[in-house]
């Protein structure tokens, strides 16, 4: 029977990528979605045409209600469920002193909130197996424009590290730090340009570098409560 992966936000951008990354490598996916229905079933058609199972899983992760229940049927569905990736995110701009707990409790939500259950639910009924939290190589810093955002992010690394002591030794936890990746809001592709001469590599990562990052980590079975930036360097300067 193969292996399945849960994969959390997964119907477009990094998690798609994500997604098809492990079904190219003979992993039964569970993609979960919100909104993005139509996103999602596209990118199911694309996961079964490369061979392997993929069933959808629907739900709001603001809602600490439904984050139990997720896991569990994605076990029920996939038995061989041995791998969490906690890729959804939200990302909002707002500085700290022009933002209000409306915009705190969004980003904490689902930024935060949702992987630490998820994790912890996962550890409960698979027993086995792997989490990968998708972080982002600003934990580094302590400015950003969108302040709740990096503290969410932030709370999720230290998170990531307490959570494989915890854990251990039958999951391992671990965080993926990617730079820029696609285009949204001011990251624009003439931020891209501007940002590319500057980095130690002279180059941003692609979807393909963050997630084989995110298959390594999810795979080599010595590897626990690490942090791995995929940003050309960025996290250096």
């Amino acid at each position: 029977m193969r292996p399945a992966a849960l994969i959390t936000g997964s119907a477009k951008r990094v998690g798609r990528a994500i997604a098809l990354h492990f079904a190219e490598r003979g992993f039964d996916i569970a993609l979960h979605y919100n909104h993005s229905k139509d996103d999602a079933e596209q990118t199911a058609s694309d996961i079964r045409a490369l061979g392997v199972g993929c069933k959808l899983f629907p739900a709001d992760l603001a809602s600490h209600a439904a984050l139990a229940p997720l896991v569990s049927l994605v076990h029920t569905a996939f038995p061989n469920l041995s791998v969490l990736i906690n890729s959804a995110s939200t990302f909002d701009a707002g500085r700290f002193m022009e933002s209000d707990i409306a915009l705190y409790q969004k980003e904490f939500a689902i930024n935060t909130q949702a992987p630490i259950f998820l994790t912890q639910a996962f550890a409960k009924i698979v027993k086995q197996g792997a989490v990968v939290n998708m972080l982002d190589t600003m934990i580094t810093n302590n400015k950003h424009s969108c302040f709740f955002y990096l503290l969410s992010k932030k709370t999720l690394a230290e998170f990531t590290k307490m959570a494989a002591v915890e854990c251990a030794p039958n999951i391992r936890v671990n965080g993926v730090c990617p730079g820029y990746i696609l285009p949204g809001g001011e990251w624009n592709d003439e931020y891209k340009k501007r940002l590319e001469p500057t980095l130690p590599l002279q180059k941003t990562a692609s979807l393909y570098d963050v997630a084989e990052a995110v298959y390594s980590l999810a795979t080599n079975s010595a590897i626990t409560g690490q942090f791995l930036f995929i940003d050309g360097g960025e996290h250096l300067l």
